[in-house]
């Protein structure tokens, strides 16, 4: 079997498409999104007379019969399909229940098969706005102890949180060793990220001396459908 890279993760004017990973043939994508298999295979020629692409272990979607053009069957993907000259699939308006097996092979006049190729695509949702949340276990003007959760309404995501920077250099002197600083030590800023591998969302928490929090959200990427998407400013 060929390898090669058949796809790729690509942000062009703020569409993402997808990835997939030369090492083990895998593909994500976005609900909403595009994807495009790129099998590392010869475009058809009179040796191959036809290229059938398939989902799971027996769902056809699509064929290109050399000379004839390309036929797309029924089923979940019709019109959601765009299949090249050179065998490259486009599958559009993903959605969750398309993650599974995509393979494809070549086939000559006389019905032999040559070459197949398969990569397996799995679709995530766009990670929305976490919420953050402070669970104050002892407040007291000279210890803070608080537990902070972060959660979405997703599976396979992923979180980490950011502690505040509380020291900002505004400027330094090396001439004669001076550093000057600016900082509130009366305010600081925890931030969660919730990430999955095709989009990550953020929200803050904010301390006020001595115990008391606030909350704020920051949506990074911003779904659009069959336009791709945008990124949002922190």
């Amino acid at each position: 079997m060929a390898i090669g890279l058949a796809a790729e993760l690509l942000f062009i004017f703020f569409i993402l498409q997808a990835r997939v990973q030369a090492d083990n043939l895998q593909a994500v994508g976005v609900v909403g999104g595009v994807v495009y298999f790129r099998p590392p295979l010869p475009n058809l020629t009179t040796a191959y007379h036809q290229s059938h692409w398939y989902c799971g272990s027996s769902l056809k979607i699509a064929i290109h019969e050399y000379g004839k053009g390309v036929r797309y069957l029924d089923g979940p993907f019709k019109d959601r399909l765009e299949l090249f000259p050179n065998n490259t699939l486009k599958i559009s308006s993903l959605q969750k229940n398309d993650s599974n097996n995509f393979w494809m092979y070549l086939q000559d006049v006389a019905g032999k098969e040559y070459d197949d190729y398969s990569v397996y695509l799995k679709v995530y949702d766009v990670v929305p706005k976490p919420t953050v949340r402070a669970i104050v276990n002892r407040d007291d003007p000279e210890h803070c102890n608080v537990t902070l959760e972060c959660w979405v309404q997703l599976e396979d995501v992923t979180y980490e949180w950011m502690p505040p920077i509380r020291v900002m250099p505004v400027g330094s002197n090396s001439t004669n060793g001076t550093l000057p600083l600016s900082f509130n030590p009366s305010l600081e800023t925890y931030t969660c990220r919730a990430s999955n591998p095709v989009s990550s969302s953020s929200a803050r928490l904010t301390r006020r001396h001595p115990c008391s929090w606030t909350g704020t959200g920051c949506t990074r990427w911003q779904n659009l459908g069959e336009m791709g998407g945008r990124w949002l400013p922190g």
